[in-house]
This record gives C-alpha cells, structure tokens and sequence, in this order.
C-alpha cells in the first residue's frame, strides 16, 4: 500500500518551492530585461515607405485591387474618390490587422459603379517591430505617414456602346519592349491592359516580384485596369507560389471573367507547356485537375445573362490552342495546349467564343477559323523588340476590330469579326 500522504508536509513543501519559483521567475525576467531588444526588427527607420508606381488590377468594377509597392516593412490604408466626391477609406485589414508587408501593399476596393473615374492614394508609413521578452509583447516603432500622388483610372462599363483594348504577351522583363508596349498603350488610352502571361523569366525572390510584377521596368500601371493572364514561366521558381501577394485577379484566381461593353472576356490559365508528370517539374506539377476544373467553370459563366447577351466573346489564355507549330510536334516546349482544347474546346463553342487570343509560341501568327479550327486563334510576338507585337482590340455593338503591330506601328495582322 502506498504511504498516506502527509498533506502538512505537501503544503509546506509546496510553497517553498512557489516562493523558489517566484525567485528564479523574477531573475530570468531581469536576466531576459538584458538581452539586447531587436529578436525581429524591420523597417522601423523613417525613410521612403513608396517603392514605385501602384498597378491597378481586377479589372471588374467588382473586384478591383490596387498594389502599391513598398520599399520597406510597411503597413498603411487606401483612400479612394468617385467622381470626384469625398475621399472614402479602404482597409486591408479583415480581421482587425492592417498589412505588415515588406514588398507590396495589396487594398480590395468595395464594389464600384460602372464607368467612373476612381481617384485614389496610398496612406502608408514604415513599421517595425521589436520582441521585448520582459513584458511578453512587442515594441513597435512606426515611421511617419506618408501618403503617395494621387492617380486615376476608370472603371469598367459593361453597358458601354464600344470599347477598347490593349494587349502585352511574353515581355519576359525585357525593358525596352516595355517600354515601347507602354507608350503604345498610353497613345490608344485603352479601357482594360490586358498581360497576356510570361510576364517574367521565373519567380525566384520574393524581393524583385514588385519589380517584375507592379512597376515592370520602373513604368506605371496605375491609369488602366489591368486584367492579368498567368504564363508558363510565370508559374516557375521557388516564389511562383507567392504570385497572389503581387497580382489582383479576383478571388486571387487566375482564370475569371469580366465584361467591358460590347466584350465579354475570358480569361482561362493554360499553366504549364509539359505534361504535369516530366520530370521537369520534380513531382510538383498539379496543373490538368485545375483545367479540368475550368471547363466547368467556363459553362457556368457562359449562361450568366451578363455573358451572353455581349455581342462579342473573347477568350485570353498565354499558351494557345491552335498553331503552326502543330506540325513540329517534337518540339514539345513550342506546341499549342493540347490538354486545354481538349478540355475547354465544346464549352468555348457552346459559349459563343470565336475569338482566342493568346502568346508563348515568341512566333506572331493569324489563325482564321476553318477547317479543324472552330474558333479563330491570334498569337503575339517575342519578348525582343525586334519581334514583340502590339495587340489592340476596338468593339461596338456591330464589330470587334483586333489589330497586331509592331512596336514601330508595322501592321502585321487584322481581324474583323462581325456580332451574332
């Protein structure tokens, strides 16, 4: 039988070691007062918080989002006008925290009416934080605020009698090529800038994503609601996952979407140029699910009113799914999407697309429908401004009017498609 246990004793031992505890308790507090402050600092200077023009994105009245590259741990606030009313607040803050972001600063903006003009700045300041073990909390210390120029876009109207359209494919961080896409850009003054995929080589660094993403080559992509298309290469790296944190497709998804007057506008995620199972990909490659997954999706959108009654519907994808280069097929890394037309082809048909406008192949090409070809495939250039191309898109409620040049304004390819 066990002893009976002598609770005098058990009391008697217990608050001696209490009061040891209590000793050791306050030592460590002291021993731990001393170890110099900084386990986590950042950002906690008062420079420049503002690292580049913002990039407006979404493009739907919907589901807009504006990025604001930062150049230093930052958190801060959106404001935002209509039409020249009072100045309204925007957080990003869903569950009581606004951003501690070290590179861009991401603000949803609330639904928006249709065809106006948005004015909108950055409230931001640089922030750091400081772990202060004694008191089992943090130090912050807060830069001052800083609030960035005020810029303007326009929303989208899907109710507009015309619209107008600018598209970028495979710029690849090439600077001169974007350079001379912008200017074409800001000379047509388009409603939507479409970025047609490959955008970059590969995601490696989290830290030059704003560069290669928000502020390409140091350009503004804050006047123009920019509807963005993910590439092969876009998909690449070991910071590919992080590629939400820097674009702003609505729900963070990369196939959506939206209505820009007589337009109704796809855009579908082709992924990868290889089978998910090459050994180029390590067992990371998950990416025929997702576009099995889209074809549903796509037949769902294609019977929302707002879809079909657009007297035009256009699909955007960066790897097409018809070319030339189906002639070559052991050139594998240059063949159209096989997968994806396979998949996508029938509900595209049932949509009424008849129009795919796409990039990847670096080859410009015009794919007039016919035989084998149900729908009308244009494919842009290459990265090098030698090659690169310009694609505009001008529609009313009779015809859509797509356009390829090149940078110097060379016409390269014109397709008119009439409504019905």
């Amino acid at each position: 039988m066990p002893e009976k246990l002598d609770r005098r004793a058990f009391l008697t031992a217990s608050a001696g070691s209490l009061a040891a505890a209590g000793t050791a308790s306050a030592q460590d507090a002291e021993t731990e007062a001393e170890v110099p402050e900084g386990a986590f600092t950042a950002g906690s200077d008062d420079g420049p918080a503002f690292a580049g023009p913002p990039a407006v994105s979404g493009p739907s009245p919907e589901s807009m989002v504006v990025l604001q590259p930062v150049s230093r741990f930052a958190t801060g606030y959106l404001e935002y006008s209509v039409d020249g009313g009072a100045f309204r607040r925007a957080e990003a803050a869903p569950a009581g925290l606004r951003p501690f972001e070290e590179h861009v600063l991401k603000f949803e903006l609330p639904p928006l009416p249709p065809g106006k003009e948005i004015a909108y700045r950055t409230v931001a300041h640089s922030v750091g934080w400081t772990r202060v073990r004694q008191f089992y909390h943090g130090q912050v210390a807060a830069g001052a605020p800083q609030t960035s120029e005020t810029r303007t876009f326009r929303t989208l109207d899907p109710g507009a009698a015309a619209t107008r359209f600018a598209v970028w494919n495979d710029t690849h961080e090439n600077a001169e090529t974007l350079a001379a896409l912008h200017a074409r850009t800001a000379e047509l003054s388009p409603d939507f800038l479409l970025w047609n995929g490959d955008q970059t080589n590969d995601l490696h660094f989290e830290g030059d994503m704003a560069a290669q993403l928000v502020a390409p080559a140091g350009l503004s992509l804050a006047g123009w609601p920019l509807a963005y298309v993910r590439g092969n290469h876009d998909v690449r790296g070991p910071a590919a996952k992080h590629l939400p944190r820097f674009t702003g497709t609505p729900g963070d998804r990369f196939h959506y979407a939206f209505r820009s007057g007589p337009v109704a506008a796809l855009v579908m995620d082709t992924g990868e140029d290889k089978p998910d199972d090459s050994v180029y990909f390590g067992g990371m490659a998950a990416f025929q699910p997702m576009q099995r997954r889209q074809a549903e999706w796509l037949r769902q959108v294609a019977r929302e009113p707002w879809f079909r009654s657009a007297p035009f519907k256009v699909m955007f994808c960066h790897i097409p799914l018809y070319s030339r280069r189906d002639i070559f097929p052991q050139h594998r890394r240059w063949e159209h999407h096989t997968f994806c037309r396979e998949q996508w082809e029938a509900a595209l048909l049932d949509a009424g697309v008849k129009l795919i406008v796409s990039g990847h192949t670096h080859a410009q090409e015009w794919r007039p429908a016919g035989d084998g070809q149900p729908i009308a495939q244009l494919i842009g250039g290459a990265p090098q401004p030698r090659w690169a191309t310009f694609i505009k898109g001008v529609a009313t409620n009779d015809k859509l009017e797509v356009q390829m040049s090149r940078l110097d304004g060379e016409v390269l390819a014109t397709a008119e498609i009439a409504a019905g």
